[in-house]
């Protein structure tokens, strides 16, 4: 049965992306259509997870992910990215059924929700700077990561690449100067203080 749906899908994937070619979708069309078209793929990879093998599922995503990626023409590139992302989010989430989340998949994920993100920006709106929407970004996977309790793929290592990011960030959007001449050197002051203290605690 799961074999006869993914030979549906392909089908259907196949068919879609002969219409998208050929330049059917304009650029509100492609936003809808890509939101059906990720309410698809949640549900194949529901349905074939149930008892179909892990390397269907792979299968049925790629060709559904090529087919976001070759209907669409100004989200192309995001949606390839955002539909690869969103693998990586199915594979988080683990199988129906089952409690707990697979944590190392939240990095892969966020990293191309962050890169799909930018690719959506540099195609909608060229003037904006993308790199702080990537910043932004990662900033906030390896915030994310660390608030999460352990049962559901959190960690506490996940604070010192979020606090590089996070200043990183504010750098790159400081074109004053001031936090780098100021602020910069009273929390790096700060921190060391802090670190002196819990290592004298600690001897």
């Amino acid at each position: 049965m799961n074999r006869r749906i993914a030979g549906w899908l392909l089908l259907f994937a196949g068919a879609v992306a002969l219409l998208g070619g050929r330049g059917t979708f304009g650029l509100l069309a492609e936003i809808a259509w890509l939101g059906g078209l990720a309410v698809v793929v949640v549900v194949a990879w529901r349905v074939l997870a149930r008892r179909g093998p892990l390397g269907l599922r792979i299968v049925v995503h790629a060709a559904l992910t090529m087919t976001a990626a070759a209907t669409t023409r100004v989200l192309s590139g995001p949606a390839f990215l955002g539909f690869a992302a969103l693998a990586f989010w199915l594979v988080y989430l683990g199988e129906p059924g089952r409690r707990g989340r697979i944590g190392w998949a939240i990095i892969p994920a966020g990293v191309l929700s962050t890169l799909a993100t930018v690719a959506a920006v540099d195609a909608l709106r060229p003037r904006w700077d993308s790199g702080s929407v990537f910043l932004l970004g990662m900033t906030a996977t390896f915030t994310a990561i660390y608030l999460l309790p352990r049962e559901r793929g959190g960690g506490r290592w996940a604070l010192w690449p979020a606090l590089a990011w996070g200043v990183l960030t504010v750098l790159a959007n400081d074109p004053s100067g001031v936090f780098t001449r100021w602020w910069l050197p009273l929390v790096m002051i700060g921190v060391g203080v802090a670190v002196l203290g819990w290592t004298r605690r600690r001897g």
